[in-house]
């Protein structure tokens, strides 16, 4: 990797003498204290208070990238924050990211999906409740408080009897699948029907059904056997376990229990979430992580249309990153040490806050790779049909009577 070319304008490359010009230039800078170093052009926009979108072609790859920066402090005093959005109204689905991103201000394609009906490959989180459980790879987050987090996360969850037993809950959204296995199902989950020894069907006692990072009270409406319809509101919660469970008495109708989750290493409240993978960026330095992430040499090595996302080292600025691939004279894609490299090196070259990504990951590519600015896509798809349907977004949101 050479590093990416600093293009110059018409006007600097007929000045008379390029020496001058640039000796000259230094000395405005030195005088104004606010020469910060070369830069790459690009056509920027401002989408909102602390939001702006870059546009830049660099001729080294050729590359069309899209870049939409977010300074976390002014963003937030102005309403503007990162939320995901799913496909489908419950259970799988999959919809275009700009049908996903209406009325948001910017969004990207987000994790890579797989089975029938589809499903995330990683873990997401909506407003505060777990769509998907995490896997072992890469998510990025954002708490409560509006701090990016980006890490592997696994899930710690336990239902807690009447009398003060704690059972521990495997799995979401997703069948048990040994003798003395609990699952949790919550109003997203992807199935129209749970086969299991024992079900316990909850309803919350609280003002949500929410149990990331918390403990929802509960009370046991009635115990289930074998196959049934599922189909949750938001205050209803299902547990269903193996048949270890099914000859139980130690749950019953009527009892209150208590049931968690948390995501370990997080110890905020984590408010949004989206899977992706593996890590390109490691404390500043490119660090693409697909071997422990189980992604193969050839999805990293070679060049594809590419999404991520990362942030800077203070935590207050947030990067979604587009690359377009797979059209010659357009732009040819990177591979992920390229991408890192851009997301490590290069977005200082252009953005506001002249700043890299300390943290990133790579998030779904190819033909998924999409970014939406005002309900316009921005980027070219590289499939020939155009956008690609996805199973989850991120956007950059504004709410309402905020500007």
């Amino acid at each position: 990797m050479t590093g990416f070319p600093f293009l110059t304008s018409p006007a600097v490359l007929h000045r008379p003498s390029a020496f001058a010009g640039g000796l000259v230039g230094a000395l405005v800078c030195t005088a104004l204290l606010s020469c910060r170093g070369p830069t790459i052009p690009a056509d920027t926009e401002q989408l909102a208070p602390g939001v702006w979108h870059h546009s830049l072609h660099l001729i080294e790859g050729p590359w069309a990238i899209h870049v939409v920066e977010l300074d976390i402090e002014q963003a937030w005093a102005a309403g503007v924050r990162l939320q995901t959005a799913k496909a489908g109204s419950d259970g799988g689905g999959l919809a275009k990211t700009s049908e996903l991103a209406i009325n948001a201000l910017a969004a990207i394609n987000g994790d890579f999906w797989f089975g029938t009906p589809v499903r995330s490959s990683g873990m997401q989180i909506l407003r505060g409740e777990l769509l998907e459980e995490p896997r072992p790879r890469s998510a990025f987050a954002i708490t409560r408080v509006g701090e990016p987090v980006l890490g592997v996360f696994a899930m710690r969850a336990g239902l807690i009897t009447k009398s003060g037993h704690v059972l521990r809950v495997s799995h979401l959204n997703r069948e048990p699948r040994a003798s003395d296995e609990l699952t949790y199902y919550n109003r997203y989950s992807w199935a129209d029907s749970v086969h299991a020894p024992v079900g316990f069907f909850l309803q919350s006692l609280d003002s949500s059904a929410t149990v990331l990072n918390d403990t929802v009270t509960a009370r046991v409406v009635q115990v289930r056997r074998r196959v049934w319809p599922l189909k949750l509101q938001a205050h209803q919660l299902l547990v269903a376990g193996g048949e270890d469970f099914a000859q139980s008495h130690t749950i019953a109708p009527g009892d209150t229990v208590q049931l968690y989750a948390m995501l370990p290493p997080a110890v905020e409240v984590l408010l949004e979430a989206i899977g992706g993978g593996p890590r390109i960026v490691r404390d500043g330095v490119p660090s693409i992580e697909f071997e422990p992430e189980k992604l193969n040499v050839d999805f990293a090595s070679e060049r594809h249309p590419r999404t991520a996302i990362g942030f800077s080292r203070d935590k207050k600025t947030v990067f979604l990153v587009t690359v377009d691939g797979r059209q010659p004279g357009h732009s040819v894609g990177m591979s992920l040490q390229e991408l890192a490299h851009l997301m490590s090196s290069q977005l200082r070259l252009f953005s506001k806050s002249r700043d890299n990504a300390h943290q990133a990951i790579n998030l779904d590519g190819g033909g998924s790779t999409t970014m939406v600015v005002r309900q316009q896509v921005v980027n070219r798809p590289s499939n020939q049909t155009g956008e690609r349907p996805v199973v989850n977004a991120l956007l950059v949101v504004q709410q309402k009577g905020r500007a």
